[in-house]
């Protein structure tokens, strides 16, 4: 019998508790406090088209809020693992506007890729997290790439560097900040792909992941485990 390809659902009941946790985020997210320096606040003030945003794993729970506030008029798409897991997750975009594309696992993913592709050609930035859904950590993968390749899209690195936080026990060491703390964020808009100097996705995946190690910080202040 082939494995089912089907996306795992949040059940009623689920989505009720969903929606309980949703609200306490939402709570929380609020109190957080975004800082930039002026490279950032240059980027911030261009118009560009939809691009392929790359950020880390680790970094998820604060990227919607940073979006909500300061790029509510860009529609977002965002690859989510088609696990019971990435279920959550997925209801947790959807319930703040953001549109979860379900794979890359479970036989999902050229159906994905495709599906990325589709939101990007209705106007979705498309945001990607390379080492997920399950690691390693900070490990880029060819996928944001060839997502890229295949959109021409700009490609936009993004970290959120957390002042003060808990950090999660999981693969990815996963950050939950601190309330009423203040997180730096630094970006570096790549472009298009062709900047790369080869169309290699792997080697564009390295060099990216080189650019990506310059503005991502572990420790900007302190993060407790």
């Amino acid at each position: 019998m082939s494995q089912s390809t089907s996306p795992k659902q949040l059940k009623g009941h689920e989505r009720l508790l969903l929606w309980l946790v949703v609200f306490l985020i939402r709570v929380w997210s609020r109190t957080l406090r975004f800082k930039w320096g002026s490279d950032v606040q240059a980027l911030m003030d261009q118009h560009f088209p939809p691009v392929v945003a790359i950020t880390w794993h680790n970094r998820l729970f604060a990227s919607p809020e940073f979006f909500r506030r300061y790029f509510s008029q860009r529609k977002v798409a965002t690859l989510i693992s088609a696990s019971s897991d990435g279920g959550w997750l997925a209801g947790f975009f959807e319930t703040l506007g953001i549109k979860p594309v379900r794979g890359s696992r479970y036989g999902r993913g050229a159906q994905a890729f495709r599906e990325l592709l589709a939101a990007h050609d209705e106007g979705y930035d498309v945001s990607v997290t390379p080492d997920g859904s399950r690691g390693p950590i900070y490990d880029m993968k060819a996928g944001a790439v060839t997502v890229a390749m295949k959109t021409e899209a700009p490609i936009l690195l993004l970290s959120l560097n957390f002042g003060g936080a808990w950090r999660l026990k999981s693969w990815d060491k996963f950050y939950l900040p601190y309330p009423f703390s203040c997180i730096q964020v630094k970006a570096d808009l790549v472009g298009h792909y062709s900047e790369l100097g080869t169309e290699d996705p792997k080697a564009a995946a390295q060099i990216l992941k080189s650019r990506m190690d310059a503005i991502t910080e572990d420790t900007w202040v302190h993060a407790h485990d």
